[in-house]
């Protein structure tokens, strides 16, 4: 058995069903896809040679797979736009747009997939984040507070000075106030943008550590969605791993199909042309763009020109605005 190791989101499914169909040629179903476009509807007819999973994340991996072949798929900071919005779609088929992460947030992270990300987020945004902020308001005789419960259970015309005079912003992010700002959301990707070490996917990619009785093949993420790189890649795999590679028509239908399941192949791409304009000053009128999208480009603009972004509500909707804030 040959063992692929991968992180939620980045195909490593899919990389299964195409080494088990074209290097190993194990009778298989003709497509894995599902309904999500994750490659999790995986049929063989016949005993597998590749089998994918998290195994970074399993304890005891290194004698698990001692003396194994491993094909281990990593990104680099360039990854990271597509990764992160990928994951949240097809990892753990919770099929989440991050674009609408704001809504129910913390109960779509409450789960074993997530749950890091979500102890993260509160951890970095609003964990005493009530308390201090009323307590730098807090006349002596109010009562105390340390939740947004114990806010709303003040009397009106204390939580009315603190909205309406002292402008008390309040976050709590639980199973009872479950929604997210999109600002904070916003903020909290972008600082993975731009500081990459700091990125999730960066510090679990340091935890994939293997054996020296195991032979690595690193496969890289960026291959997936280039058809020629996929190709030279799977060339140099059945190179590696002793099988003969079937570079079929039927290959090519597939990987197709698989580019037409991916909403965020083009991701990166488009906002790197974007932030070349505004770099070059300009005028143009922003498409729509979700969250992981502005995201990426506030910390571009903001690592450029070695400023800091207002959060506002709404991003920017073209590029001017962005000069104005640039101009003062």
């Amino acid at each position: 058995m040959i063992y692929i190791d991968f992180q939620g989101g980045m195909h490593g499914n899919y990389l299964e069903f195409v080494c088990n169909k074209f290097l190993a040629q194990v009778p298989s179903n003709s497509e894995p896809f599902d309904t999500s476009g994750a490659s999790h509807n995986k049929i063989y007819l016949g005993k597998k040679h590749f089998q994918a999973d998290h195994y970074f994340e399993f304890r005891g991996v290194k004698t698990v797979l001692k003396n194994s072949k491993i094909i281990s798929i990593q990104l680099d900071v360039d990854d990271l736009l597509p990764v992160s919005s990928i994951s949240l779609l097809r990892a753990g088929d919770y099929d989440f747009d991050n674009d609408e992460l704001e809504k129910d947030t913390y109960n779509k992270l409450n789960n074993t997939d997530y749950r890091s990300l979500l102890d993260n987020l509160i951890s970095s945004f609003f964990k005493n984040q009530i308390q201090e902020s009323y307590n730098a308001v807090k006349d002596p005789v109010w009562p105390s507070v340390n939740s947004l419960d114990d806010f709303k259970k003040l009397p009106s015309w204390i939580q009315e000075e603190c909205l309406l005079q002292h402008n008390l912003k309040l976050f709590e992010l639980s199973p009872k106030s479950s929604d997210c700002p999109r600002p904070v959301l916003r903020e909290f990707f972008k600082l993975g943008f731009k500081y990459p070490t700091q990125s999730g996917f960066m510090s679990q990619q340091q935890k994939m550590i293997y054996d020296f009785s195991n032979e690595v093949y690193i496969f890289p993420f960026r291959c997936f969605y280039k058809e020629n790189e996929f190709v030279d890649q799977l060339i140099k795999l059945a190179n590696w791993s002793g099988y003969t590679f079937d570079q079929s028509t039927d290959l090519t239908t597939l990987h197709t199909k698989f580019l037409k399941k991916q909403p965020y192949k083009n991701s990166k791409t488009l906002c790197d042309q974007l932030l070349e304009k505004i770099i070059l000053k300009e005028s143009i009128e922003f498409p729509k763009l979700d969250l992981m999208q502005e995201s990426y480009l506030t910390a571009g603009i903001e690592l450029y020109y070695n400023i800091e972004l207002p959060n506002n509500p709404v991003w920017f909707c073209n590029s001017r605005e962005i000069f104005k804030f640039l101009n003062g």
